[in-house]
């Protein structure tokens, strides 16, 4: 049986990891042999919605970080995905406070099955040292365990004054192994990307242990002292409460679902996109909301859909071509639900 090429495109919540799959979607002749895991952190998948309008394959796994409380699910997923499709490549788009290294793992448990081919994490250049400082462990575990870093929002550098030499001698401090890539989207092929074609260490994948390198997928041993031919394949699942015992995890790091909240609304009101806009500026002014730092979804705009994508300072909203159900989805610290809810169902 030929091994499946596993491509993971991680990043921090809104740095852009949908918006570069669907370049992928787009630049590739064929996608009929590629299928997508969207792991979404909630209930409701948002983007998993925005990618079948290209007509791919989607497996939603919806409501926790893969880590803890989907981590079964997830481990399931890529082994009927194989049986049922064989693919030649599976995509997958981790939640954005999901960790590389756990994600990695799980994936690598298959070396007979799957191949991981480029562990990318993108990250967003107008926000990389607030999110480094401010999120720790969720933000640096997905540059210590990639082999590529690409950049969002390159277009603001001079206009934000950001000294971008300062954020790739950060990220090689975290992975001195790993390759940036400091293009606009448009100046490179995301195809040449996923094969190699662009300079950059080949045939290397991470071990999910602070940045060691293998040098084949099969290699059990990077000096790290872990198996890598010995994982458990069997993951259990975590309630909401995380009895973190029973999914057999080393739980001495944080959680993504510790750490963070999220609430899905469900907005029956019609609203104008100046109404939208000034909701979405009010995630900005109003500390008392708590630190919101995502939010996306649909609205009811009288004849027709609006869909919206936020993040600090940035609001992008367009008319939707789907007629789904409106609902948001709002991703945090410290949310208050209640006013929350208040701001957008009073």
């Amino acid at each position: 049986m030929d091994k499946t090429k596993i491509d993971i495109i991680s990043g921090f919540l809104g740095c852009g990891k949908t918006t570069f799959i669907k370049k992928i979607i787009e630049e590739a002749s064929d996608f009929s042999n590629t299928v997508i895991i969207e792991n979404e952190f909630g209930e409701v998948n948002i983007d998993g919605n925005l990618l079948r309008r290209h007509g791919v394959n989607v497996k939603e796994i919806t409501a926790g970080c893969i880590c803890c409380s989907v981590s079964g699910d997830f481990d399931k997923s890529i082994r009927e995905i194989k049986d049922k499709f064989q693919p030649e490549r599976i995509i997958i788009e981790p939640s954005g406070i999901g960790k590389l290294s756990d994600i990695s793992s799980i994936c690598m448990s298959y070396p007979d099955l799957f191949e991981i081919n480029k562990m990318i994490t993108i990250l967003d250049i107008t926000k990389y040292f607030m999110y480094l400082n401010n999120f720790g462990e969720f933000y640096s575990d997905q540059i210590e365990h990639s082999n590529t870093i690409l950049f969002s929002r390159l277009n603001m550098k001079d206009k934000m004054g950001i000294d971008l030499s300062a954020i790739k001698d950060s990220i090689k401090e975290l992975n001195h192994h790993v390759h940036i890539i400091d293009k606009e989207w448009n100046e490179f092929s995301s195809l040449d990307l996923l094969e190699s074609k662009l300079d950059g260490p080949k045939d290397h994948k991470t071990c999910g242990c602070h940045g060691h390198i293998l040098d084949a997928f099969s290699d059990s041993s990077c000096g790290c002292g872990h198996n890598h031919e010995d994982h458990d394949h069997h993951h259990g699942t975590c309630s909401h409460s995380h009895d973190h015992d029973s999914c057999g995890h080393d739980h001495t790091h944080k959680h993504s679902s510790d750490e963070f909240s999220n609430i899905s609304i469900k907005v029956t009101e019609a609203m104008t996109e100046e109404k939208l806009e000034n909701l979405l500026k009010t995630l900005d002014k109003d500390p008392s909301l708590g630190q919101i730092i995502r939010a996306k979804g649909q609205v009811s705009s009288f004849d027709h859909n609006l869909e919206f994508d936020y993040v600090p300072g940035e609001i992008n909203i367009s008319k939707s071509p789907d007629k789904n159900k409106p609902i948001l989805v709002i991703i945090g610290k410290n949310l208050n639900i209640e006013k929350i809810e208040d701001l957008f169902c009073k």
